[in-house]
Formats: C-alpha cells, sequence, structure tokens
C-alpha cells in the first residue's frame, strides 16, 4: 500500500542543554540539575512518534513527500522551519546571524541564514532582551566596536513581557535576557556568531566570532511588530519572506483551518487544552504541546478553550 501524508505528524521534542538553560522544560520528575534551554519541537531531525511514519524524521519525510508535507508554496524539499521553546535563566550570548547569502559566502554551499521570531510566553517582572543597535550609530562604528569588544555601549535593551512579538531579521544584534520563556519560530539553521558571552568563566564560555559578526551585523534596531487586531479569533503576529507567525484563540467554540495544499502548518497550545481534528483523526493537545499537519491534511477544525501559535509558509 502506497503510504501518504494526509494525517496529522505528532513529534517527539528534542531538549537540549544551554549554559542559559532553567528548568521549566524539563518533564515532571526529571532531573531538575540540568540546564534546559531548549526544546526542539518541530525541524527535520524531530521525528514522528506516532502513526504510520513513526520513527521517520522530518528531512526523511519531507525527501520522500515533498509537496504533500511541505506545500506548494515551499521553495525546495528541505524542511524548512525550527521552532523551538527557549526558557533563559541567564542572558545567551550576544549573537548576530547571516543572511542566506553571507551564509555561503561565509561557510560554503549548503548553508542558510537565519532569521527568527519570538512571541513572549512568560516574563518575569523587569526582564529584558537586546534587540539591535540603537538608532543612529554608523556602520563602520558597529564594525568597530565589535572587532574592539565595545558592542555592548550600543546595544538597545527592551523590556519584554507576556503576549510580546519580535521580529529579529538576519542580521540583527540581539540576545534574551534571564526570565524569559518564549516561542521561537526561524528558519532552518542554526549558525550563529558570537559577540560577546558576558564573560562566563573558561569552562562556561564558548567561543566568539568577531570577524564574521562585524561583516554581517547590521546597525539597526528589531522591526517593531503592530498589534494584532483586538478580539480577532485568528491574529497575525508577524510575518516575513520565510513564515507566517498566528495566535489562533477559543473561548469554548470552535475555529476552522484549512493547509489548501500550500504550506504545512505547526499548531503550538500556549494556553488550555486543544482538540484537533484533521484527516479523519483526533488529536488532544495540552500546554505547549505542538502537531504538524501537513499541506496535504486539508481542511481541519479546532475545539476547546485554547489559545495556540500557527506557524506556516507565506505566499
Amino acid at each position: 500500500m502506497t503510504q501518504t501524508l494526509t494525517s496529522p505528524l505528532p513529534l517527539e521534542s528534542r531538549l537540549v542543554e544551554r549554559v542559559w538553560g532553567g528548568t521549566r522544560l524539563i518533564p515532571a520528575g526529571g532531573d531538575t540539575s540540568r540546564k534546559i534551554g531548549e526544546a526542539w519541537v518541530v525541524g527535520e531531525d524531530n521525528r514522528v512518534s506516532g502513526g504510520p511514519h513513526t520513527g521517520q524524521t522530518l528531512a526523511e519525510l519531507s525527501a520522500q513527500f515533498p509537496e504533500e508535507l511541505l506545500g506548494r508554496r515551499a521553495t525546495s524539499a528541505r524542511f524548512p522551519l525550527l521552532i523551538k521553546l527557549l526558557d533563559c535563566a541567564e542572558w545567551l550570548s550576544v549573537q548576530v546571524h547571516p543572511d542566506d547569502a553571507q551564509a555561503r559566502e561565509l561557510e560554503g554551499a549548503g548553508f542558510l541564514g537565519k532569521t527568527e521570531a519570538w512571541q513572549v510566553l512568560d516574563a518575569d517582572g523587569g526582564a529584558q532582551i537586546i534587540a539591535g543597535i540603537r538608532e543612529g550609530t554608523p556602520q563602520d562604528t558597529l564594525r568597530a566596536a565589535i572587532l574592539d569588544g565595545k558592542v555592548m555601549e550600543h546595544v538597545a535593551y527592551t523590556p519584554v513581557h507576556a503576549r510580546d512579538t519580535f521580529l529579529i531579521p538576519a542580521g540583527t544584534v540581539h540576545a534574551l535576557g534571564p526570565g524569559v520563556f518564549l516561542y521561537e519560530v526561524q528558519q532552518t539553521s542554526d549558525l550563529t556568531y558570537r559577540i560577546h558571552d558576558w564573560d562566563r568563566p573558561a569552562a562556561a564560555g564558548r567561543a566568539l566570532h568577531l570577524e564574521k559578526s562585524a561583516a554581517v551585523a547590521r546597525p539597526w534596531p528589531a522591526p517593531a511588530s503592530p498589534p494584532p487586531a483586538a478580539g480577532a479569533a485568528v491574529q497575525q503576529l508577524t510575518r516575513c519572506d520565510y513564515f507566517v507567525l498566528e495566535r489562533l484563540g477559543s473561548g469554548g467554540g470552535t475555529l476552522a483551518g484549512d493547509t489548501a495544499g500550500q504550506s504545512f502548518h505547526v499548531l503550538t497550545v500556549t494556553r488550555g487544552e486543544a482538540q484537533v481534528e484533521a484527516g479523519g483523526e483526533r488529536h488532544t493537545l495540552g500546554q505547549f504541546e505542538s502537531l504538524l499537519l501537513p499541506a496535504a491534511v486539508g481542511a481541519y477544525g479546532l475545539s476547546g478553550d485554547f489559545e495556540l501559535l500557527r506557524s506556516s509558509l507565506p505566499e
């Protein structure tokens, strides 16, 4: 029998230890001495955890069923997005990512740049991030500051609160601060150039990439995300050339969606519990659980009292 991709794909998350990580991503009863900074919930290396494709990675399924999984908006057969949850107990390194052309020039063929977006799920009082460079900083000043170890004199600090959204285009200098828990959607790339790592002890410190950072960093603040339409059941939070991020909410009612063969949809519940009916199946998603709907799924329904984030490819 020929296998197809017309049903939802539950995926195994990958927990990643980081020097700046916290404990809220550790499963109940897990080892709380570990510093878990990231949960990679949907990406090309994640494996399907149920159904006929159990054990296969999204990379394998993308190669086998490119149009059924990715949809007509995809520009290649590689799974194009990586979606994570991040728990920040300390400052992340001040860093920057190249764009696609710069990644190929600096790293070689096959490398991709990284544009990303954040939706803040929770934030301690006084939590802040670095989101770009202060306006009016010349390019040559920024380059010199990076090479001389003085970039912190020019970064733009921004206070953050739950439900804030930030788009971080390639070239934007940025860092997440302690007390921030968020959802991140990004290009399929983990290419990071570190500029400053907070003078961590040698055992925890990591290599800096000053020359490459100076080559790709741009002297701009992160673009402001317009507030979503108040009261709308489907709210667009941000979009770019690589992804669309939306927030869907239902106070106990129902919502309808449709992949329409155009793009996969990634659903991640951020509050409550959602029932997903798609491809002849019914799935229950609790808080911070995700489900991938292949582009071939078509129409689907959502019910329950929930909020969720939906990532997909842009038109």
